[in-house]
């Protein structure tokens, strides 16, 4: 965690996926965003068995300090990746079309990037709303 670093919010489950495994979570913070590959470290043991969906039913929970910093610290434990908002050069989000899925692309000045596939309409909409928190700016949506 970071120092002044807050949750902002995101959710995990089926309708994202990273690679061949379906069952991926993005998260973000007021100073990056963080991927959880939820089908490897267990969707029970995740964020005490709650983010197999949303943090406390919501997509971007108000949470108190000591929550916030929790929620981070195990996030940290069990990222796949993380980028620093000052690293995210554009964040291009496309929702998923009738034949085919939509994509979450996160790219780096040094041209690295993360790409995390949509199954459904219901993850484009909930990644648009957190990914126009987190920094409107760099997003472009298709």
């Amino acid at each position: 965690m970071q120092e002044g670093e807050a949750f902002v919010g995101g959710f995990a489950g089926g309708f994202l996926a990273r690679g061949a495994s379906t069952g991926y979570g993005i998260y973000a913070t007021t100073r990056r965003i963080i991927g959880v590959n939820v089908a490897k470290v267990g969707a029970r043991s995740f964020l005490g068995g709650a983010m197999a969906g949303l943090v406390k039913g919501e997509l971007i929970p108000k949470l108190a300090p000591a929550e916030s910093a929790a929620v981070i610290t195990e996030l940290d434990a069990k990222k796949d990746f993380d980028v620093s908002k000052d690293q995210v050069s554009r964040i291009e989000l496309k929702g998923p079309g009738l034949f085919g899925s939509g994509h979450l692309v996160i790219s780096t000045p040094a041209g690295e990037e993360a790409r995390i596939r949509l199954v459904h309409k219901v993850a484009f909409e909930r990644l648009r709303d957190l990914m126009q928190v987190f920094d409107p700016d760099v997003l472009t949506l298709g």
